[in-house]
């Protein structure tokens, strides 16, 4: 069963979140270059980004690898979200072509796209935090026996894989485990 699932959502990332993944001022204005890469970065990503989001009821496979981080009476939920490979492909088109604000601009909003859909959907969801491989004390190497789980029950609308290391790929992308709102 499927909770949520968005194919390719439209989203416009606000601003502040698209400043905090630049390590931005949160008062400052983006102005001259730094406000065309900005708006560049925006406009590329809305055009030629798919992402996508996937949240579904963990099953016991799942709440075993999550550390015991929850009662083992509380229900937990899954999201998976990506921004896609587009974004990530071409900002390494940018870095080869000697275009590093363009390059660091577009990584910055294709994370940020990834923050914002998984807190609207686990705000949608009722839940208010979410926990992921990476985080403190619960490591990236998670990732794989996560992400083999998950592909145990569903088919994901976009590719992700991980690296031995754990890493995901592409790597815009995130599994977030959160405790589900009682009935």
């Amino acid at each position: 069963m499927v909770l949520h699932e968005e194919i390719h959502p439209s989203i416009d990332v606000d601003e502040a979140t698209f400043k905090r993944f630049l390590r931005f001022p949160p008062t400052r204005e983006f102005e001259g270059a730094m406000a065309e890469a900005a708006q560049w970065a925006r406009e590329w990503f809305m055009a030629h980004g798919k992402p996508w989001i996937v949240a579904l009821p963990a099953d016991e496979a799942i709440r075993a690898l999550t550390a015991n981080r929850w009662p083992a009476t509380t229900p937990l939920g899954v999201i998976i979200t990506s921004a896609g490979p587009e974004a990530e492909a071409h900002a390494g088109v940018c870095f080869e072509a000697d275009e590093p604000d363009r390059y660091y601009f577009l990584e910055c909003y294709a994370s940020a796209v990834v923050d914002q859909l998984l807190t609207r959907t686990r705000n949608a969801l009722g839940a208010t935090r979410h926990y992921s491989p990476g985080y403190p004390e619960w490591g990236i190497e998670a990732n794989p026996p996560l992400l083999a789980a998950i592909n145990g029950l569903v088919s994901l609308p976009g590719p992700l894989r991980t690296l031995d290391s754990g890493m995901l790929v592409p790597k815009k992308s995130q599994i977030a485990v959160f405790a589900l709102p009682p009935k």
